[in-house]
């Protein structure tokens, strides 16, 4: 029997059913993926205040981008239906798990990771409304993830979901919520609490056989004691839980991390790690501890780990290449017996071999200095002598041919925005609520600027130095490059204020910006609607006036003249780079949490290139040009390989880009790069003097 079709998703089975849609599990065939699939019901079409939830609740879900948040692939229309469509988690519900008490331990990590979805909610003015055990749900990893934002309110909003009754589940509602009052993020508080209540106990704090004799336990009843149920828990607990689940929502914790940090007092030798719940990934360097510094911030006492680290390198060099093969070297050239994982991609034939020399590709500017092309990197070629990059949540510093490989970071927290900052001696990046430097021969680690209750997306220096562009909150404000009042901002309110700011751009929905080669304009990452879809532009401004004019729109793209294959279908652009005068590189979505195809773009000329500089095929994230534009550095994941393929590194000539030339990516070690779906982020060097 043939499959049932909706839009272009294959309906496989049918997941659930609320009040107001029905959950499928589907096939999505343009990623060759399972995914659950959303529907409206079709009877509640002809209710206007239906239709406005529904597509307000697409709109709120879509603008949580967390780690620990069901990610939305997809939202729109088909046939008069809305639907939206998210990632479909295999490892089941929390509900699944809890037939029994869970260990403290267990419940620990659970709730550390939801915790952190929450606050990031939270901090955005979303509510959830409707926590519960049904509603977190698993990776086939063991990583917890929130579902189900379907009865969020965004707490600035007047507007009452339902007209009638109370929303939520009345066993894990807070007491405000179940009488109907206003509710805030501490409502959400209150029902992680009866999470972990329940996780611990095997058994809710309260029992009813109606909803409003649920309510009124909520209500007036105290906190059991969860020690009369389970005794073997640190007495800890109790005030822990006491504090979460007080009636009184000025008495709980404020946000969920202070919850978390009480939590932990209970483990003095520290939170245990499982490998059911965290992948598992071979740590290069031992952990050590802060120690502050006169500069204010820290450094990590490592003089040896730089000679280790080169040893470890020449050992790897001399033995390891032998005994795990130069796959690049060593490897047969595909045939046409490899079938790619992505089959509805036609890769472009080829082009004609030539002899690769200087002269440029037509679409590519000339290089600015004379080299003899080789299939090897080597040391300053394009411009640049080192590359700064993220891996396995740490940054690392190699000269071009991925020789010198030193970390230079050791707090194996997520990271993003890796900037060579001017002079060469510090690395720019960002880390949860700060942007931070640290110098690549001290070690010695800076907050340039942190703020509360507010991630950055982004932080650019211009390349004259003189100003920042900092994306946070979905602007961007550009602020004069002075660590002294940078490090005084507490809030984007405070850097709206610094003196001197030069633009405060709330325009778009940004999510990052890059500079152009003369400091006066920006390249804005930004989100809009187009038809029924959420898509990625980039939208080119001239701040050259700064506050004494609106910025000018000189470009936006992709647009009539130019659109990526596949981009109408999800349109996503995961990563960009700009020479800073005529030229983007930038890659679509297809895999592996944002490579795709790598195109090349001449906002003067219109004319686009798709490029896969390597054998013509798929797939590379984060390009970047040299500082000369006489080479690319491109980070690549075979798509034939599907879900053997390994993330590598290639520093390529453009004029041997389509010239036949077999190219060779930069030695590494063997899993240099553990986590697939990392994204690495790399920077160049310019060559120092």
């Amino acid at each position: 029997m043939q499959a049932q079709k909706f839009s272009r998703y294959e309906i496989l089975m049918e997941l659930g059913r609320g009040g107001m849609a029905t959950v499928y599990l589907a096939y999505d065939p343009l990623f060759e993926r399972q995914v659950a699939l959303k529907l409206l019901k079709r009877d509640l079409l002809d209710d206007a205040q239906v239709r406005e939830r529904f597509e307000r609740e697409t709109k709120i879900i879509a603008r949580l981008e967390h780690p620990a948040i069901v990610p939305v692939h997809d939202v729109g229309k088909d046939n008069e239906q809305m639907f939206y469509v998210m990632r479909y988690m295999t490892g089941g519900s929390l509900s699944d798990r809890m037939t029994t008490m869970l260990s403290l331990e267990e419940s620990m990590r659970i709730i550390q990771r939801i915790a952190g979805a929450l606050d990031y909610a939270h901090a955005r003015g979303v509510i959830h409304r409707d926590l519960k055990p049904g509603n977190i749900l698993f990776d086939d990893e063991g990583n917890a993830f929130i579902s189900d934002f379907g009865i969020a309110k965004l707490a600035s909003g007047q507007t009452k979901l339902t007209s009638s009754g109370i929303i939520g589940t009345p066993s894990y509602m807070s007491p405000e919520q179940a009488v109907g009052e206003h509710v805030d993020s501490r409502s959400d508080i209150y029902s992680l609490g009866i999470i972990l209540f329940e996780m611990l106990s095997g058994k809710l704090p309260y029992e009813a056989t109606t909803p409003l004799a649920m309510v009124i336990k909520h209500t007036n009843e105290p906190i059991p004691h969860i020690l009369d149920i389970n005794p073997n828990l640190p007495s800890g607990i109790e005030n822990v839980l006491e504090k979460a689940m007080a009636k009184n929502r000025a008495l709980r914790y404020a946000t969920a991390s202070e919850m978390i940090a009480d939590l932990a007092k209970l483990f003095p030798d520290g939170v245990p790690q499982d490998p059911e719940y965290t992948i598992p990934v071979t740590r290069r360097v031992t952990p050590q501890n802060n120690i502050p510094s006169a500069a204010g911030g820290f450094s990590v006492p490592r003089p040896w780990l730089a000679g280790f680290l080169l040893l470890l390198v020449a050992v790897l060099s001399l033995a390891g290449w032998q005994i795990f093969g130069n796959r690049a070297a060593t490897s047969p050239t595909p045939t046409a017996t490899i079938a790619p994982s992505r089959t509805s991609i036609v890769l472009p034939p080829p082009l004609p071999t030539e002899t690769a020399t200087t002269t440029p590709s037509p679409t590519l500017p000339p290089p600015t200095e004379t080299f003899t092309p080789t299939a090897t990197p080597v040391l300053g070629i394009g411009g640049a002598d080192k590359i700064a990059l993220i891996t396995n949540k740490d940054i690392w510093v190699m000269e071009i041919n991925g020789d010198g490989l030193a970390q230079v970071t050791n707090s194996d927290q997520p990271k993003f925005d890796v900037q060579w900052l001017p002079g060469g001696n510090e690395i720019s990046y960002g880390e949860g609520k700060c942007i931070k430097t640290v110098d690549i021969n001290t070690f010695v680690i800076t907050n340039l600027v942190c703020l509360e209750g507010s991630k950055f997306t982004g932080f650019r220096i211009s390349p004259d130095g003189k100003r920042a562009a900092v994306t946070i909150e979905r602007r961007v404000i550009v602020v004069p490059f002075d660590r002294e009042l940078l490090v005084k901002a507490k809030n984007p309110f405070d850097l709206q204020n610094l003196p001197n700011t030069c633009l405060d751009y709330s325009s778009v929905s940004a999510k990052f910006a890059v500079w152009s080669a003369d400091s006066t304009k920006l390249a804005i990452l930004h989100q809009d609607i187009r038809g029924q879809k959420f898509a990625d532009l980039v939208r080119i401004i001239d701040i050259s006036r700064c506050k004494t004019a609106d910025p000018l729109t000189q470009e936006e793209f992709p647009n009539k003249r130019f659109t990526p294959e596949g981009y109408e279908t999800s349109p996503v652009i995961p990563a960009y780079d700009w020479n800073g005068r005529e030229l983007f590189l930038f890659n679509t979505f297809v895999r592996n949490a944002g490579y795709g195809d790598l195109y090349l773009y001449n906002i003067n000329t219109g004319v686009s290139d798709l490029i896969n500089p390597v054998e013509n095929t798929c797939c590379y994230r984060d390009a970047r040009f040299s500082p000369d534009g006489s080479h690319i550095l491109v980070v690549f994941q075979d798509v034939r390989e599907g879900a053997e393929s390994e993330t590598t590194l290639y520093y390529i000539p453009v004029d041997q880009i389509g010239a036949g030339t077999r190219l060779q990516p930069i030695k590494l070690p063997p899993l240099f790069f553990p986590n697939v779906r990392e994204v690495v982020m790399p920077a160049l060097r310019p060559v120092q003097p």
